[in-house]
């Protein structure tokens, strides 16, 4: 049976790949700062050109999705600080939204639903929808 032109777990093993300078040139580390194996440095040493490049591809659309997160966590800061000088002293953060526009709230909903979707993380809208 004919091997696949790009291997998946090669690709995997590239995209983990810490390319910061370190100490220790011999060694490949993982983003998370772990040494690669033995079996895993001699593995990446197999690797063809058409996996390096979708590992490329790969990380530059993990590049992408966490630029896209930054706007997105971004513009829920900016909403929403727009509107916390408004409140009286002693309010609670839900108080915010009594104080917002429609367009605003709506938007405000928007972005904590997608921010939550981002970070794995269930949103319950816990204030008042009247």
């Amino acid at each position: 049976m004919p091997q696949p032109s790009v291997r998946p777990n090669v690709v995997v093993l590239l995209t983990e790949v810490d390319s910061t300078l370190r100490d220790d040139y011999s060694r490949l580390y993982r983003h998370d700062g772990t040494v690669f194996t033995d079996a895993e440095h001699d593995l990446v040493r197999t690797c063809t050109p058409e996996e390096i490049s979708a590992a490329n591809a790969h990380r530059a659309l993990e590049d992408e999705w966490v630029r896209e997160t930054n706007e997105i966590h971004k513009a829920l800061v900016d909403l929403v600080t727009k509107y916390i000088d408004r409140l009286p002293d002693g309010s609670l953060c839900s108080d915010i939204y009594a104080t917002m526009t429609d367009e605003d709230y709506a938007e405000c909903d928007r972005l904590a639903k997608n921010v939550a979707a981002r970070n794995g993380v269930e949103y319950p809208a816990e204030h008042d929808d009247s």
